[in-house]
């Protein structure tokens, strides 16, 4: 888990911000998270290279609310711009990347990005995203060592709950043990962003397996840099003039493309790229997320398995995800619904009995169950319905479980204790 935290807040001209600085488990290195509550949040790995400090970003952030700051942002919290070594960039929407160009300025940083990047840079795509991007000056990102991460047939590729997500470059060294890994997301029809990218970090030599036990090791001591693919909220805007104008811009030119019959591969928002997403929530055992706006959370297949909404019921049922939720009420489904619960209890006591065997403790898995409980908030209409029926899933099957007597002693205690840190819980 975390082995030191340091907690600041800040307030630059824009909006607050905090600053979360850890200590990363068996490795000399330390990551500094920027969480912004305007634009979007951006990390940093810090360690020794020929004694010297250097840095790695993850996503630059947003030249439109932080360009004036971001250089005292940084000093402020010990870290030099000038050895920033490279910026990788989890896809081209500006509160992501803008300030890439600022710091390739002082720094003659490496800007990683994705194959389809170029386009932007290049200026070859559709006038709604020039206008999103407004008097920013894209082009000067030629300017720096910009590097395309290309993907082809027959990459390497790591699996994640049965989807391939394309190695795009070789593992990026942090400190004497951490290990940077760069993936593309799959391609699909409906996209957030056509180049995206995510990142995994882990110091131990079988990285996001939750299945080998490795001493020293938890899995929430591996990181996932998820951008705007695996997000619990979304971005908030400035609700200024300027920010307004750009929204009013943006809005102008999604409607002439759709008038004009061009329309755009971005869709339901619910639906971009859906079957990835859905891999990374169901692919790891535990993880901590740092995503693109938002603050840190833990992805665990918990929730998918052992906590269901009723959207979650209508697709284990073969229902699409927009049926009217009172199909749910019909008494012939009543059977295949309770085994499904079923299983779902199930699948919820034995992934705490295999947290417990790789080495979390009955108090930490307590504490684990009430952090996911209070991070299931959040998010449009239908993810707040969601996430309300899963805090209730939640405690309705830690007091189905505290009353088991089919399940071992310690486990249905530790379902007690929680319930009663469930009752306090914001």
């Amino acid at each position: 888990m975390i082995v030191n935290e340091i907690l600041t807040g800040k307030r630059p001209g824009k909006g607050p911000y905090k600053i979360v600085r850890e200590e990363l488990t068996g490795n000399d290195a330390y990551l500094t998270s920027f969480f912004f509550k305007l634009g979007a949040n951006f990390y940093v790995f810090s360690y020794q290279s020929n004694g010297v400090t250097k840095h790695t970003f993850i996503d630059a952030g947003d030249c439109r609310y932080y360009e004036k700051h971001i250089l005292s942002i940084l000093t402020e919290n010990d870290i030099d711009p000038a050895n920033i070594e490279r910026i990788v960039i989890t896809h081209r929407h500006p509160d992501h990347c803008s300030l890439a160009d600022r710091l390739a300025q002082v720094s003659k940083a490496k800007i990683l990005v994705h194959s389809n990047f170029k386009n932007l840079v290049d200026g070859n795509v559709a006038e709604q995203e020039k206008g999103w991007w407004g008097d920013v000056q894209i082009a000067r990102f030629k300017e720096h060592d910009i590097v395309y991460l290309l993907q082809s047939d027959g990459e390497k590729v790591r699996t994640i709950a049965g989807v391939d997500f394309p190695v795009v470059r070789e593992t990026i060294n942090i400190g004497k043990a951490g290990k940077l890994e760069v993936l593309a997301c799959p391609e699909n029809k409906q996209t957030h962003s056509p180049d995206q990218l995510i990142a995994l970090y882990s110091a131990r030599h079988a990285p996001y397996s939750a299945e080998k036990e490795e001493e020293g090791f938890l899995p929430t001591d591996d990181l996932i840099f998820t951008g705007d693919f695996w997000l619990m909220t979304g971005p908030r805007f400035n609700r200024g003039m300027r920010s307004l104008y750009r929204h009013l811009r943006f809005t102008f030119h999604r409607i002439k493309e759709l008038l004009s019959g061009k329309g755009n591969s971005r869709g339901n928002p619910r639906e971009q790229d859906a079957p990835a997403r859905e891999a990374l929530k169901g692919g790891f055992c535990l993880i901590r997320v740092k995503p693109g706006h938002g603050e840190e959370f833990i992805g665990t297949r918990l929730i998918p398995e052992g906590l269901l909404a009723d959207s979650d019921l209508l697709m284990k049922l073969g229902y699409p995800s927009r049926t009217d939720k009172s199909v749910l009420e019909q008494a012939s489904l009543a059977p295949r619904i309770a085994a499904i619960k079923e299983q779902a209890y199930t699948a919820f006591t034995e992934e705490l009995l295999f947290w417990q065997e790789l080495g979390y403790s009955f108090e930490d898995i307590s504490d684990l169950v009430l952090r996911i409980y209070r991070e299931q908030t959040g998010g449009d209409a239908q993810a707040k319905l969601d996430r309300k029926q899963r805090r209730e899933q939640i405690k309705a099957t830690l007091l189905k479980l505290s009353n088991d007597t089919t399940k071992p002693e310690q486990l249905r205690k530790l379902a007690e204790t929680t319930l009663a840190k469930l009752g306090t819980a914001r």
